[in-house]
């Protein structure tokens, strides 16, 4: 069961999602620091998500279709602010340093996870299937290798990102790639958003 429910979240994490567009952001825009410590954010993030699923508290706020929504719509319109944040400035469009409202790339990376409707869904739906015994390790092995795990992928990628064999080619293309990775951002809370409002898809 753990081997089937590790390679199970190692797939997850390395699907293309907010998390990933998030570390080339912040790796490409402020370098391997930042984007190491947006790694450990989001491995916190999934730290929580672990522990509500587990407590079973998940369960309870996705019970309701008012509650789907909230995740939903806070999770979509953050993505929508990153990305716009971060288009905007190429735009000609200058932002001030009081109205960034998060700035630590560990908090961006938290939150970022936190509001990841993806990950959500993926926790809820793994330990729904998971079948821990009252009294066993599994829960604390779960809550520990996950967000590890989590942490060190991220983390992996910020530095081969940053790495120097790679860096003519991202410095070459970096407008490009922090575009791409912005426009990635807001399209998918776009996206998420019309779905939650509008039910497509």
């Amino acid at each position: 069961m753990f081997l089937s429910a590790a390679i199970a979240h190692l797939l997850a994490v390395m699907s293309p999602g907010p998390d990933t567009a998030i570390i080339f952001q912040q790796s490409l825009n402020k370098g391997r620091g930042a984007g190491i410590f947006t790694a450990l954010g989001i491995g916190f993030g999934i730290f929580l998500h672990c522990l509500l699923a587990i407590s079973g508290i998940s369960i309870l706020l996705y019970s309701t279709e008012e509650a789907r929504f909230i995740i939903k719509v806070l999770g979509a319109s953050y993505l929508v602010y990153v990305g716009l944040k971060s288009l905007l400035p190429q735009n000609g469009i200058s932002v001030t340093p009081s109205a960034t409202i998060i700035t630590h790339p560990f908090l961006i990376g938290l939150i970022t996870n936190i509001l990841n409707v993806k990950a959500f869904l993926f926790t809820v739906s793994l330990f729904s299937f998971i079948n821990l015994q009252p009294n066993s390790l599994m829960p604390i092995i779960y809550l520990l290798y996950f967000p590890v795990t989590t942490a060190a992928w991220f983390a992996f990628m910020s530095y081969a990102l940053t790495h120097q064999a790679l860096g003519n080619i991202f410095e070459q293309y970096n407008t490009r790639i922090q575009f791409t990775s912005s426009a990635f951002i807001l399209c998918l809370g776009l996206l998420i958003l019309s779905q939650a409002i509008y039910g497509i898809l």
